[in-house]
Protein backbone atom coordinates (compact mmCIF):
# COMPACT_ATOMS: atom_id res chain seq x y z
CA UNK A 1 0.00 0.00 0.00
CA UNK A 2 2.65 2.43 1.35
CA UNK A 3 4.85 1.80 -2.16
CA UNK A 4 1.69 1.92 -4.03
CA UNK A 5 1.23 5.17 -2.96
CA UNK A 6 4.68 6.45 -3.39
CA UNK A 7 4.82 5.61 -6.78
CA UNK A 8 1.68 7.51 -7.35
CA UNK A 9 3.47 10.48 -5.42
CA UNK A 10 6.11 9.66 -8.15
CA UNK A 11 3.72 9.56 -11.34
CA UNK A 12 2.50 12.88 -10.36
CA UNK A 13 5.68 14.65 -10.38
CA UNK A 14 6.85 13.84 -13.66
CA UNK A 15 5.72 15.52 -16.73
CA UNK A 16 2.87 13.30 -17.61
CA UNK A 17 1.44 13.80 -14.48
CA UNK A 18 1.72 17.59 -13.87
CA UNK A 19 -0.25 17.62 -17.16
CA UNK A 20 -2.73 16.05 -15.33
CA UNK A 21 -2.76 18.05 -11.89
CA UNK A 22 -2.47 21.45 -13.98
CA UNK A 23 -4.82 20.77 -16.87
CA UNK A 24 -6.31 17.29 -16.81
CA UNK A 25 -7.73 17.60 -13.47
CA UNK A 26 -9.72 21.45 -13.76
CA UNK A 27 -10.99 20.33 -17.01
CA UNK A 28 -12.38 16.46 -15.78
CA UNK A 29 -14.24 19.08 -12.86
CA UNK A 30 -15.67 21.51 -15.13
CA UNK A 31 -16.79 18.47 -17.10
CA UNK A 32 -18.66 17.06 -14.05
CA UNK A 33 -19.85 20.50 -13.31
CA UNK A 34 -21.91 20.88 -16.90
CA UNK A 35 -22.86 17.11 -16.72
CA UNK A 36 -26.30 17.62 -16.06
CA UNK A 37 -26.25 19.91 -19.10
CA UNK A 38 -23.66 18.60 -21.70
CA UNK A 39 -22.10 14.78 -20.44
CA UNK A 40 -18.66 15.23 -22.07
CA UNK A 41 -17.69 11.63 -22.24
CA UNK A 42 -13.58 10.81 -23.29
CA UNK A 43 -11.87 7.01 -23.62
CA UNK A 44 -8.74 6.60 -25.09
CA UNK A 45 -8.35 3.41 -27.74
CA UNK A 46 -5.64 0.91 -27.43
CA UNK A 47 -4.32 1.61 -31.52
CA UNK A 48 -1.54 -0.47 -31.52
CA UNK A 49 -3.43 -4.27 -31.96
CA UNK A 50 -5.54 -4.33 -34.72
CA UNK A 51 -8.39 -6.27 -32.68
CA UNK A 52 -8.39 -3.60 -29.43
CA UNK A 53 -8.48 -0.74 -32.50
CA UNK A 54 -11.80 -2.43 -33.88
CA UNK A 55 -13.66 -4.07 -31.35
CA UNK A 56 -13.97 -1.31 -28.89
CA UNK A 57 -15.26 1.58 -31.15
CA UNK A 58 -17.47 -0.85 -32.82
CA UNK A 59 -19.39 -1.74 -29.58
CA UNK A 60 -19.78 1.96 -28.60
CA UNK A 61 -21.21 2.52 -32.33
CA UNK A 62 -23.82 -0.65 -31.65
CA UNK A 63 -24.31 0.67 -27.79
CA UNK A 64 -24.97 4.36 -29.68
CA UNK A 65 -27.28 2.76 -32.28
CA UNK A 66 -29.29 0.95 -29.84
CA UNK A 67 -29.49 4.05 -27.07
CA UNK A 68 -26.82 1.81 -24.83
CA UNK A 69 -25.59 3.47 -22.17
CA UNK A 70 -27.63 6.59 -22.41
CA UNK A 71 -27.70 8.70 -19.22
CA UNK A 72 -31.17 10.55 -20.44
CA UNK A 73 -28.92 13.87 -21.11
CA UNK A 74 -27.30 15.39 -24.28
CA UNK A 75 -24.25 13.76 -24.46
CA UNK A 76 -20.30 14.34 -26.28
CA UNK A 77 -18.78 11.37 -27.17
CA UNK A 78 -15.16 11.80 -27.72
CA UNK A 79 -11.99 9.00 -28.47
CA UNK A 80 -8.22 9.24 -28.17
CA UNK A 81 -5.48 7.10 -29.96
CA UNK A 82 -3.61 5.89 -26.96
CA UNK A 83 -0.96 4.95 -29.83
CA UNK A 84 -0.15 5.51 -33.54
CA UNK A 85 -2.92 3.19 -35.15
CA UNK A 86 -1.83 -0.27 -36.53
CA UNK A 87 -4.34 0.04 -39.53
CA UNK A 88 -4.47 3.12 -41.30
CA UNK A 89 -7.89 1.99 -43.17
CA UNK A 90 -9.74 1.26 -40.03
CA UNK A 91 -8.50 4.59 -38.59
CA UNK A 92 -9.68 6.35 -41.11
CA UNK A 93 -12.98 4.62 -41.32
CA UNK A 94 -13.52 5.16 -37.55
CA UNK A 95 -12.55 9.13 -37.89
CA UNK A 96 -15.71 8.86 -39.99
CA UNK A 97 -18.11 7.52 -37.37
CA UNK A 98 -16.78 9.16 -34.14
CA UNK A 99 -14.94 11.90 -32.87
CA UNK A 100 -11.06 11.34 -32.42
CA UNK A 101 -8.72 14.25 -31.08
CA UNK A 102 -5.22 14.32 -30.06
CA UNK A 103 -4.20 12.51 -27.36
CA UNK A 104 -2.25 15.10 -25.57
CA UNK A 105 -5.41 17.20 -25.57
CA UNK A 106 -7.60 14.36 -24.24
CA UNK A 107 -5.70 11.61 -22.32
CA UNK A 108 -5.11 13.74 -19.27
CA UNK A 109 -8.54 14.71 -19.14
CA UNK A 110 -9.23 10.63 -18.87
CA UNK A 111 -6.50 10.17 -16.35
CA UNK A 112 -7.77 13.07 -13.95
CA UNK A 113 -11.61 11.17 -14.37
CA UNK A 114 -9.61 7.70 -13.46
CA UNK A 115 -7.68 9.65 -10.24
CA UNK A 116 -11.48 10.91 -9.37
CA UNK A 117 -12.97 7.40 -9.38
CA UNK A 118 -11.43 6.60 -6.91
CA UNK A 119 -13.23 8.63 -4.75
CA UNK A 120 -16.65 9.43 -6.88
CA UNK A 121 -16.75 5.83 -7.69
CA UNK A 122 -18.27 6.83 -10.77
CA UNK A 123 -16.14 6.60 -13.67
CA UNK A 124 -18.41 5.02 -15.91
CA UNK A 125 -20.48 7.82 -16.34
CA UNK A 126 -18.09 9.26 -17.98
CA UNK A 127 -17.20 6.73 -20.68
CA UNK A 128 -18.54 6.74 -23.94
CA UNK A 129 -18.69 2.64 -23.58
CA UNK A 130 -20.35 0.87 -21.16
CA UNK A 131 -17.92 -1.93 -20.12
CA UNK A 132 -18.30 -4.96 -21.03
CA UNK A 133 -19.46 -7.34 -18.00
CA UNK A 134 -17.71 -10.41 -19.73
CA UNK A 135 -14.89 -10.62 -22.48
CA UNK A 136 -17.68 -11.32 -25.30
CA UNK A 137 -20.41 -9.07 -24.17
CA UNK A 138 -21.96 -7.06 -27.10
CA UNK A 139 -20.06 -8.95 -30.10
CA UNK A 140 -22.51 -11.34 -30.64
CA UNK A 141 -24.57 -7.94 -31.43
CA UNK A 142 -22.23 -6.92 -34.01
CA UNK A 143 -23.75 -8.53 -37.00
CA UNK A 144 -27.20 -7.06 -36.10
CA UNK A 145 -25.37 -3.39 -36.25
CA UNK A 146 -26.53 -0.82 -39.29
CA UNK A 147 -24.30 1.93 -38.29
CA UNK A 148 -20.91 0.73 -37.47
CA UNK A 149 -18.00 1.51 -39.50
CA UNK A 150 -18.55 0.95 -43.87
CA UNK A 151 -16.48 1.63 -46.90
CA UNK A 152 -17.62 4.24 -48.92
CA UNK A 153 -18.31 3.55 -52.63
CA UNK A 154 -14.63 5.18 -54.26
CA UNK A 155 -12.65 2.79 -51.71
CA UNK A 156 -15.32 -0.24 -52.82
CA UNK A 157 -14.43 0.95 -56.54
CA UNK A 158 -10.39 0.48 -55.32
CA UNK A 159 -10.91 -2.43 -53.70
CA UNK A 160 -12.25 -3.87 -56.83
CA UNK A 161 -9.35 -1.98 -58.99
CA UNK A 162 -6.50 -3.05 -56.85
CA UNK A 163 -7.53 -7.07 -56.90
CA UNK A 164 -7.78 -6.49 -60.69
CA UNK A 165 -5.13 -4.29 -61.30
CA UNK A 166 -2.43 -6.73 -58.35
CA UNK A 167 -4.28 -10.24 -58.90
CA UNK A 168 -5.76 -10.42 -61.68
CA UNK A 169 -9.06 -11.49 -59.52
CA UNK A 170 -12.19 -9.55 -60.84
CA UNK A 171 -14.93 -8.46 -59.68
CA UNK A 172 -17.16 -11.63 -59.91
CA UNK A 173 -14.59 -14.21 -59.10
CA UNK A 174 -14.43 -15.72 -55.52
CA UNK A 175 -11.75 -15.25 -52.86
CA UNK A 176 -11.42 -16.50 -49.58
CA UNK A 177 -8.90 -15.44 -46.31
CA UNK A 178 -6.56 -17.80 -43.78
CA UNK A 179 -5.77 -16.00 -41.17
CA UNK A 180 -2.91 -18.34 -39.72
CA UNK A 181 -1.63 -17.09 -36.24
CA UNK A 182 1.79 -17.15 -35.57
CA UNK A 183 4.62 -15.23 -32.87
CA UNK A 184 6.13 -13.12 -35.72
CA UNK A 185 4.32 -10.15 -35.49
CA UNK A 186 4.11 -9.58 -31.56
CA UNK A 187 8.11 -10.30 -31.56
CA UNK A 188 8.69 -7.63 -34.05
CA UNK A 189 6.22 -5.34 -32.67
CA UNK A 190 7.29 -5.52 -29.19
CA UNK A 191 10.65 -7.21 -29.88
CA UNK A 192 11.60 -7.19 -25.67
CA UNK A 193 8.62 -8.90 -24.46
CA UNK A 194 8.13 -13.19 -24.03
CA UNK A 195 4.76 -14.09 -25.95
CA UNK A 196 5.85 -18.15 -25.70
CA UNK A 197 2.64 -18.37 -23.52
CA UNK A 198 0.69 -17.84 -26.92
CA UNK A 199 2.75 -20.89 -28.17
CA UNK A 200 0.02 -23.44 -28.46
CA UNK A 201 -2.63 -20.93 -30.31
CA UNK A 202 -0.39 -21.33 -33.32
CA UNK A 203 -0.67 -23.72 -36.25
CA UNK A 204 2.25 -24.39 -38.89
CA UNK A 205 0.66 -22.78 -41.51
CA UNK A 206 1.86 -25.66 -44.53
CA UNK A 207 -0.55 -27.88 -42.68
CA UNK A 208 -2.95 -25.59 -44.81
CA UNK A 209 -1.78 -25.93 -48.11
CA UNK A 210 -3.60 -28.58 -48.96
CA UNK A 211 -6.82 -26.95 -48.18
CA UNK A 212 -5.53 -24.36 -50.01
CA UNK A 213 -5.28 -26.48 -53.31
CA UNK A 214 -8.42 -27.52 -52.70
CA UNK A 215 -10.64 -24.67 -52.56
CA UNK A 216 -8.52 -23.16 -55.79
CA UNK A 217 -9.74 -26.17 -57.43
CA UNK A 218 -13.07 -25.15 -56.66
CA UNK A 219 -12.78 -22.05 -58.15
CA UNK A 220 -11.33 -20.00 -55.14
CA UNK A 221 -8.92 -17.50 -55.09
CA UNK A 222 -7.08 -17.95 -51.68
CA UNK A 223 -5.40 -15.07 -49.74
CA UNK A 224 -2.86 -15.74 -46.62
CA UNK A 225 -3.32 -13.03 -44.34
CA UNK A 226 -1.03 -11.20 -42.06
CA UNK A 227 1.36 -8.38 -41.40
CA UNK A 228 4.35 -10.46 -40.45
CA UNK A 229 4.51 -14.21 -40.78
CA UNK A 230 7.46 -16.39 -39.82
CA UNK A 231 6.99 -18.94 -42.70
CA UNK A 232 6.20 -18.54 -46.38
CA UNK A 233 3.00 -20.14 -47.85
CA UNK A 234 4.45 -21.34 -51.31
CA UNK A 235 3.06 -23.28 -53.81
CA UNK A 236 3.31 -23.11 -57.91
CA UNK A 237 -0.67 -22.29 -57.56
CA UNK A 238 -1.49 -18.66 -59.08
CA UNK A 239 -4.67 -18.27 -57.44
CA UNK A 240 -2.87 -19.13 -54.33
CA UNK A 241 -1.53 -15.73 -52.72
CA UNK A 242 1.31 -15.20 -49.95
CA UNK A 243 -0.20 -11.93 -49.45
CA UNK A 244 1.13 -11.50 -46.06
CA UNK A 245 4.78 -11.76 -47.69
CA UNK A 246 3.44 -10.10 -50.46
CA UNK A 247 5.06 -6.40 -52.08
CA UNK A 248 1.46 -5.94 -52.76
CA UNK A 249 0.10 -6.07 -48.88
CA UNK A 250 -0.78 -3.04 -47.68
CA UNK A 251 -3.40 -1.62 -44.87
CA UNK A 252 -6.32 -0.29 -47.10
CA UNK A 253 -6.13 -4.61 -48.23
CA UNK A 254 -6.14 -6.05 -45.30
CA UNK A 255 -9.61 -4.77 -44.46
CA UNK A 256 -10.82 -4.69 -47.90
CA UNK A 257 -9.99 -8.11 -48.34
CA UNK A 258 -11.14 -9.29 -44.68
CA UNK A 259 -14.34 -7.64 -45.26
CA UNK A 260 -15.51 -8.63 -48.93
CA UNK A 261 -14.20 -12.35 -49.01
CA UNK A 262 -16.51 -15.31 -49.89
CA UNK A 263 -15.28 -17.01 -46.19
CA UNK A 264 -12.83 -16.02 -43.49
CA UNK A 265 -10.91 -18.91 -42.12
CA UNK A 266 -9.14 -17.69 -38.67
CA UNK A 267 -6.92 -19.50 -35.89
CA UNK A 268 -8.04 -16.66 -33.47
CA UNK A 269 -6.03 -12.89 -33.77
CA UNK A 270 -7.19 -9.26 -33.76
CA UNK A 271 -8.41 -8.97 -37.68
CA UNK A 272 -10.55 -11.76 -36.96
CA UNK A 273 -12.69 -8.70 -34.79
CA UNK A 274 -13.82 -7.57 -38.40
CA UNK A 275 -16.02 -10.71 -39.15
CA UNK A 276 -19.03 -10.07 -37.25
CA UNK A 277 -19.44 -6.33 -37.84
CA UNK A 278 -19.51 -7.40 -41.73
CA UNK A 279 -21.56 -10.78 -41.31
CA UNK A 280 -18.75 -12.09 -42.64
CA UNK A 281 -19.00 -16.60 -42.81
CA UNK A 282 -16.15 -18.32 -40.81
CA UNK A 283 -14.46 -21.11 -40.14
CA UNK A 284 -12.75 -21.00 -36.54
CA UNK A 285 -10.05 -23.17 -34.77
CA UNK A 286 -9.41 -21.99 -31.55
CA UNK A 287 -7.23 -23.55 -28.89
CA UNK A 288 -9.82 -23.01 -26.52
CA UNK A 289 -13.68 -24.14 -27.79
CA UNK A 290 -14.96 -21.42 -25.32
CA UNK A 291 -13.78 -18.60 -27.84
CA UNK A 292 -15.18 -19.44 -30.38
CA UNK A 293 -18.65 -17.37 -30.52
CA UNK A 294 -22.39 -18.15 -31.96
CA UNK A 295 -23.18 -17.22 -35.74
CA UNK A 296 -25.17 -18.72 -37.75
CA UNK A 297 -22.32 -18.16 -40.45
CA UNK A 298 -19.88 -20.10 -38.28
CA UNK A 299 -18.00 -23.54 -38.62
CA UNK A 300 -16.10 -24.51 -35.46
CA UNK A 301 -13.30 -27.13 -35.24
CA UNK A 302 -10.85 -28.01 -32.88
CA UNK A 303 -7.02 -29.32 -32.46
CA UNK A 304 -6.89 -32.25 -30.46
CA UNK A 305 -5.68 -32.76 -26.93
CA UNK A 306 -3.42 -35.57 -25.18
CA UNK A 307 -2.82 -36.85 -22.36
CA UNK A 308 0.65 -37.50 -20.85
CA UNK A 309 -0.19 -41.60 -22.05
CA UNK A 310 -0.91 -39.98 -25.39
CA UNK A 311 -4.45 -40.72 -24.90
CA UNK A 312 -6.64 -38.16 -26.50
CA UNK A 313 -9.19 -36.01 -24.45
CA UNK A 314 -12.37 -35.65 -24.55
CA UNK A 315 -14.67 -32.83 -24.49
CA UNK A 316 -16.35 -33.72 -21.47
CA UNK A 317 -12.86 -34.12 -20.04
CA UNK A 318 -11.72 -30.30 -21.08
CA UNK A 319 -14.30 -29.17 -19.09
CA UNK A 320 -13.46 -30.76 -16.21
CA UNK A 321 -9.84 -29.84 -16.75
CA UNK A 322 -10.78 -26.35 -16.46
CA UNK A 323 -9.32 -26.15 -19.98
CA UNK A 324 -12.05 -24.73 -22.14
CA UNK A 325 -11.44 -21.23 -21.28
CA UNK A 326 -7.89 -21.40 -20.90
CA UNK A 327 -5.39 -20.55 -23.87
CA UNK A 328 -1.84 -20.13 -21.65
CA UNK A 329 0.98 -22.64 -22.75
CA UNK A 330 1.16 -22.79 -19.29
CA UNK A 331 -2.56 -23.63 -18.20
CA UNK A 332 -2.07 -26.71 -20.99
CA UNK A 333 1.29 -27.81 -19.47
CA UNK A 334 0.17 -27.50 -15.50
CA UNK A 335 -2.94 -29.78 -16.26
CA UNK A 336 -0.28 -32.40 -18.41
CA UNK A 337 -1.86 -31.97 -21.81
CA UNK A 338 -0.79 -31.18 -25.38
CA UNK A 339 -2.56 -29.83 -27.52
CA UNK A 340 -1.99 -31.31 -31.83
CA UNK A 341 -2.39 -28.83 -34.44
CA UNK A 342 -5.28 -29.79 -36.99
CA UNK A 343 -3.77 -32.47 -40.02
CA UNK A 344 -3.68 -30.91 -43.55
CA UNK A 345 -6.63 -33.46 -43.89
CA UNK A 346 -9.04 -32.18 -41.50
CA UNK A 347 -8.67 -28.71 -42.71
CA UNK A 348 -9.09 -29.83 -46.23
CA UNK A 349 -12.42 -31.53 -45.36
CA UNK A 350 -13.22 -28.29 -42.76
CA UNK A 351 -12.49 -25.77 -45.70
CA UNK A 352 -15.07 -28.39 -47.83
CA UNK A 353 -17.81 -28.89 -45.34
CA UNK A 354 -17.57 -24.68 -45.58
CA UNK A 355 -18.08 -24.78 -48.78
CA UNK A 356 -20.56 -27.05 -49.54
CA UNK A 357 -22.96 -26.52 -46.19
CA UNK A 358 -22.31 -23.06 -44.65
CA UNK A 359 -21.78 -21.07 -48.60
CA UNK A 360 -23.75 -23.35 -50.64
CA UNK A 361 -25.84 -24.34 -48.29
CA UNK A 362 -25.92 -28.12 -48.98
CA UNK A 363 -28.15 -29.58 -46.46
CA UNK A 364 -26.57 -31.98 -43.36
CA UNK A 365 -27.47 -35.71 -43.37
CA UNK A 366 -29.77 -36.91 -40.54
CA UNK A 367 -26.57 -38.98 -39.14
CA UNK A 368 -24.35 -35.41 -39.31
CA UNK A 369 -27.10 -33.45 -37.89
CA UNK A 370 -27.32 -35.54 -35.17
CA UNK A 371 -23.59 -35.68 -34.65
CA UNK A 372 -23.93 -32.04 -34.38
CA UNK A 373 -26.59 -31.98 -32.06
CA UNK A 374 -24.37 -34.54 -29.32
CA UNK A 375 -21.84 -32.30 -29.73
CA UNK A 376 -23.75 -29.18 -28.83
CA UNK A 377 -25.82 -31.19 -26.26
CA UNK A 378 -22.83 -31.73 -24.46
CA UNK A 379 -20.94 -28.51 -24.90
CA UNK A 380 -24.28 -27.01 -23.37
CA UNK A 381 -24.35 -28.50 -20.71
CA UNK A 382 -21.20 -28.11 -19.12
CA UNK A 383 -20.87 -24.44 -20.65
CA UNK A 384 -23.90 -23.28 -18.45
CA UNK A 385 -22.75 -24.98 -15.27
CA UNK A 386 -18.77 -23.45 -15.89
CA UNK A 387 -17.96 -21.23 -13.45
CA UNK A 388 -16.09 -19.51 -16.12
CA UNK A 389 -19.45 -18.87 -17.97
CA UNK A 390 -21.45 -17.49 -15.11
CA UNK A 391 -21.30 -13.51 -15.59
CA UNK A 392 -21.94 -14.57 -19.10
CA UNK A 393 -25.07 -16.77 -18.30
CA UNK A 394 -26.37 -14.10 -16.20
CA UNK A 395 -27.15 -11.50 -18.32
CA UNK A 396 -27.38 -13.72 -21.75
CA UNK A 397 -29.18 -16.74 -20.44
CA UNK A 398 -27.88 -20.36 -21.17
CA UNK A 399 -25.82 -20.89 -24.22
CA UNK A 400 -27.34 -20.67 -27.28
CA UNK A 401 -26.16 -22.39 -30.02
CA UNK A 402 -26.21 -20.82 -34.04
CA UNK A 403 -22.67 -22.21 -35.28
CA UNK A 404 -21.87 -25.57 -36.50
CA UNK A 405 -19.19 -27.71 -35.65
CA UNK A 406 -16.58 -29.81 -37.92
CA UNK A 407 -19.05 -32.63 -38.59
CA UNK A 408 -15.91 -34.34 -39.91
CA UNK A 409 -13.78 -33.95 -36.95
CA UNK A 410 -16.96 -35.47 -35.61
CA UNK A 411 -17.33 -38.28 -37.76
CA UNK A 412 -13.54 -39.63 -37.31
CA UNK A 413 -13.37 -39.21 -33.66
CA UNK A 414 -17.28 -39.09 -31.96
CA UNK A 415 -16.48 -42.15 -29.90
CA UNK A 416 -13.87 -41.05 -27.50
CA UNK A 417 -14.44 -37.02 -27.82
CA UNK A 418 -18.49 -37.34 -27.33
CA UNK A 419 -17.77 -39.71 -24.51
Amino acid sequence: MIKHIINEIRSLLSFKGLTIILYGLPTALIIRIISKILLIRIMGVNAERIGELIINPAIYLYQKENKINSHGTRSWDIFFMKDKPINKQIFKMLKREINIYPKFFLEPVFEAQKKLNIYFKDLNKYLPIEQRKFKFHYIDKLPESKKNIKFLKKEIIRGERELLNKFGIHKKDKFICLLIRDQAFLKKIYPNLNFDHHEYRNIDPLNFIDAAKVLSKKGYYVFRMGKFQSKKFETSDPKIIDYANSDYRNDFLDIYLSAHCNFFLTTMSGLDNLLPIFNIPTIVIPLNLAIARQYKNYLISTKTFLDPNNKKVSLKELFEKNLIFRQKKEDFDNANIRPIDPSPDQLTKLVIEMDEHIINSKPYTKEENDLNNEFWRIYSHYYNKDKNANIEIKFNGQLKVSSRFDINFLKDNHNWFLK
